[in-house]
């Protein structure tokens, strides 16, 4: 209850529910929030499809959220025969329909049910996959989404899953087992293997909480260096292009060059791609090449002048910079804080 207030939710907002032991705990949790605050809770369950049973437990959720008296909305997703990538696209549809669910019904904050061990295995994850600060310092608690329209919240963050299953064998209430977390053909679950590993061998949750938290902080400093260079380094010319001045690029950090660079990208060309670092490297370099005169990436053109690179989208209506009449950094800097 407390850790909910200082999110300052006053309005109807959604718990994103999927009969798991943890989604099952904040739906009960979120009730008592509301209810104590006298704010309506609204129960979204996504049917993925994946699974036989998946309508049955989509009912099931219902039927739990009636019982609270909460208002429930569901979406099916088509069924997809991908072989490959099939968790990395359960989420990412998983996503959109909720944020467009949220939009439908003008719904300002969602929340979700990652906890401690999720945020283990995604530090984990991106470790393997070589992440950098970003990466690495893994869920925020608190992000804006879908365009700055959406408040996403992750209360439990700071529980391990075991408090949850015990706070649901205290009111009695049971949940939905999903097969697929145990499935060793899938990354995330050879990952929460892994990590159960690490833990039995002494690296203990809190040890790895407290990494986490030291990496968020470490990346909140890059995120205020990021919001010091960005009016020193871009000008915004209307809603055409950008110019990089780039004395002014190559004095600030190779990190903080990185993170504006790719925020550049995803502003100015295609906001739902993100580039590959190698990509981005490669043309932080070839700005510092006397030869270099054009080169695109992610929808963007970029073009030499003098001291400066102008960045333009390839299609200004898929860009960001169309969102806004006339654009200044501070709307840069809103637009891409999730970036």
């Amino acid at each position: 209850m407390e850790n909910m207030k200082k999110f300052k939710i006053n309005n109807n907002f959604a718990v994103a529910v999927s009969g798991g032991p943890d989604s099952l705990a904040l739906m009960l949790l979120s009730n008592e929030f509301a209810n104590h605050f006298d704010i309506k809770m609204t129960v979204i369950c996504i049917d993925h499809n994946l699974r036989k049973n998946s309508s049955s437990e989509v009912k099931w959720v219902r039927s739990e959220a009636m019982k609270l008296g909460a208002h429930f909305i569901t979406a099916k997703i088509p069924k997809n025969n991908l072989k490959s990538n099939l968790m990395s696209y359960a989420r990412d549809v998983r996503y959109k329909e909720l944020y467009k669910i949220c939009s439908r019904k003008k719904i300002k904050v969602l929340l979700t049910a990652h906890h401690l061990d999720d945020e283990i295995e995604n530090f984990l994850m991106r470790l393997v996959r070589g992440s950098g600060i970003k990466g690495l310092s893994s869920l925020k608690e608190k992000s804006m989404v879908n365009n700055n329209k959406l408040q996403l919240i992750r209360p439990l963050l700071r529980y391990p899953k075991k408090s949850l299953i015990k706070y649901l064998s205290s009111k009695k209430q049971t949940y939905v087992c999903d097969p697929t977390n145990k499935d060793l053909t899938f990354d995330r679950s050879r990952i929460r293997q892994l990590s159960e590993t690490l833990i039995k061998e002494g690296l203990s949750k809190n040890r790895f909480s407290a990494v986490i938290k030291n990496l968020k902080n470490a990346n909140e400093a890059v995120n205020e260096l990021i919001n010091i260079h960005v009016p020193k380094i871009f000008t915004f010319h209307d809603k055409s292009k950008i110019q990089i001045n780039l004395k002014k690029f190559y004095q600030s950090s190779e990190e903080v060059q990185f993170r504006i660079l790719v925020k550049l990208v995803r502003f100015v060309g295609y906001k739902d791609k993100v580039p590959r670092s190698k990509s981005i490297m490669k043309l932080i370099s070839e700005f510092q090449r006397k030869q270099f005169k054009r080169s695109s990436l992610n929808g963007c053109q970029f073009t030499k002048h003098e001291t400066s690179v102008f960045c333009e989208p390839m299609i200004i209506k898929k860009s960001l910079m169309n969102s806004r009449k006339s654009l200044q950094n501070k709307d840069f800097i809103e637009l891409t804080q999730n970036f």
